[in-house]
């Protein structure tokens, strides 16, 4: 273990980042990853999925690490929730009705003490709860998602979200998610690294998507894989490959010989 370094915990987004692209982890990034605990340092899983879809992702020993899930709206620590930050209910009944009365053919979810509510039947593999949304929107929620083709289209929904939630808007899927105002990676990291007694600058965050930004942005080390978003790049210290080239395993190799190299 290196204690001076300054780079300890290793932060890392899933989907198109770790994972490649057909879900799985290569056994070269999970040597990475073995190799990086056993030098002392520690490993963050920080991730727009909902609780209930990591475990099936991941190596059994890495089920015990810090888990932020839901783009921020909640931190598991050996398991047990630590942190949650909801969008109110008064909030999600507003939005509910606010998007469906602005788009009414839309497939519209809320995500809800880990489980997808939908307001109808969608071509998804994942288990979900077709319900009348207004039923179940007197409760905090993680997160509200539907899809939408044209962004541009949804200025008068957007500008119209209460205050206390804010909406982030992924290309890549052509995906809505509203979330508490203070959800996202950033702020859940924040209070997870200052409740283990560490600090930002200690952390390598690694991600791809627009969830992804502040994190990467706000870490001592900020890495952008190789398919990431032009944003994501923007804000980045540092560039690897791609998921589907090992990029993760890269860094980690790279930083350890680093180590290795430095002045005691």
């Amino acid at each position: 273990m290196l204690p001076n370094h300054p780079h300890r915990i290793l932060a890392l987004d899933l989907d198109d980042t770790l994972l490649r692209s057909d879900g799985t982890i290569s056994s070269r990034t999970l040597h990475s990853l073995d190799r990086w605990r056993d030098a002392g340092h520690a490993i963050v899983v920080a991730t727009g999925r909902p609780t209930r879809s990591i475990a099936e992702v991941l190596p059994p020993d890495l089920h015990s690490v810090p888990w932020i899930t839901y783009n921020g709206a909640y931190i598991y620590l050996e398991g047990q929730c630590i942190y949650q930050n909801l969008i109110p209910p008064a909030a999600t009944h507003s939005i509910i009705s606010l998007v469906k009365e602005a788009l009414p053919e839309c497939a519209l979810g809320i995500e809800i003490d880990n489980t997808l509510f939908l307001n109808r039947s969608i071509a998804r593999t994942s288990p979900y709860s077709v319900v009348d949304l207004v039923t179940v929107a007197h409760q905090p929620a993680a997160k509200i998602l539907f899809f939408h083709q044209e962004f541009s289209t949804l200025q008068s929904i957007l500008s119209a979200l209460p205050d206390d939630t804010r909406a982030m808007l992924s290309d890549k899927y052509n995906l809505v998610q509203i979330l508490s105002a203070s959800a996202d990676k950033t702020h859940a990291l924040r209070y997870l690294i200052d409740h283990l007694g560490l600090d930002m600058a200690q952390v390598v965050a690694i991600g791809d998507d627009i969830n992804d930004v502040d994190m990467i942005r706000d870490s001592g080390l900020g890495v952008a894989v190789a398919n990431a978003i032009p944003a994501v790049k923007a804000v980045a210290k540092r560039m690897t490959l791609s998921n589907d080239e090992d990029g993760v395993a890269l860094v980690v190799e790279e930083l350890l010989q680093e180590q290795v190299a430095a002045p005691s």
